[in-house]
């Protein structure tokens, strides 16, 4: 009888001489060595895990009405199972693994961080710092669209909100989300794009504002706070400390580095000093090497900036 093993492979029993009893064929075994006598349910045989023996408690069905014979199903050693479980859940956690956002790891420390920060924060300032939407123009494809989305903060009641200008760039439609819930639409918008600052107007009135500390700049180790809704999240609070300043690329001023947690989606979040007054909006960051080791520091632009800038919208409205 051949026998297959499962897979691709195959391999053929020993031929035995057929006799016939009572008009039934029966296999006949060498009389002298019954030890040679070889069952359907003994013996080695190869499937794609590998070499494995029977058992050898297995023994034949015969079906009485056919003849045929039958093999009872084996089932695979336990040690094969347990690898074959252990290989499922590797490749649903890869799985999962690749279908989440890649900074993941962190999310919940810094939400954790963020809830025992804002214990300490005055709760207006934080109904003052928005979500800014943008559908924009997508680059080298007509009639297509992209999505963004970034941070930004109110400092007039009647709706001013700056955010940076590399978030409302190409902007077909934009949208400003405040943490109550409330949606505006941006009427109007002015840039400076060489200080990568924008600032939207609204129609709107009664809207919480944060205040601004127009008389001076952090100085280097000086605690600050940033709040914004970086990875989708929202209202997130972070902190650190002023670690310097510095001229980066084609920016005509020195901004300010920081030494907090700065993700994506914190374009435009403000700064916040001890006294919970903004000193400067963050617009990116900035890798470099530190004793051999790669470190990433967030980028803030000067508030004195932003005063320039609000200045020349409140003489517009």
């Amino acid at each position: 009888m051949d026998r297959k093993k499962p897979g691709f492979n195959e391999k053929q029993d020993e031929q035995k001489e057929i006799v016939k009893t009572g008009g039934k064929e029966e296999p006949k075994f060498p009389e002298d060595d019954e030890s040679s006598r070889e069952g359907p349910g003994t013996g080695d045989f190869y499937d794609v895990y590998g070499a494995f023996e029977d058992d050898p408690g297995d023994e034949d069905i015969e079906d009485k009405d056919s003849g045929d014979e039958e093999e009872i199903p084996r089932r695979r050693p336990v040690w094969l199972r347990i690898v074959a479980f252990l290989t499922i859940l590797a490749f649903l956690g890869l799985v999962a693994a690749t279908s989440l956002p890649p900074y993941r790891g962190q999310l919940l420390e810094l939400v954790l961080n963020s809830i025992k920060l804002q214990r300490d924060i005055d709760a207006k300032l934080l109904q003052a710092v928005v979500q800014i939407s943008v559908v924009s123009q997508k680059q080298n494809i007509p009639l297509a669209a992209d999505q963004k989305s970034g941070s930004g903060f109110n400092i007039d009641p009647r709706g001013v909100i700056v955010t940076n200008h590399h978030v409302i760039d190409g902007a077909l439609n934009i949208t400003v989300k405040f943490p109550d819930g409330k949606v505006y639409p941006a009427r109007r918008c002015s840039s400076r794009p060489e200080y990568d600052l924008a600032v939207l107007t609204l129609e709107a009135e009664g809207l919480p504002t944060v205040p601004l500390n127009a008389n001076g700049e952090p100085a280097p180790g000086d605690q600050i706070r940033v709040v914004g809704n970086p990875l989708s999240l929202n209202n997130i609070v972070v902190e650190g400390k002023v670690e310097g300043y510095l001229l980066v690329g084609s920016k005509p001023d020195r901004v300010f580095s920081i030494d907090a947690p700065i993700y994506p989606g914190n374009s435009g979040s403000p700064v916040f000093d001890r006294n919970d007054q903004v000193v400067g909006v963050v617009f990116g960051t900035l890798s470099n090497s530190e004793k051999g080791r790669e470190k990433t520091s967030g980028v803030a632009i000067p508030i004195r900036e932003v005063l320039e800038l609000a200045r020349v919208i409140s003489n517009g409205l």
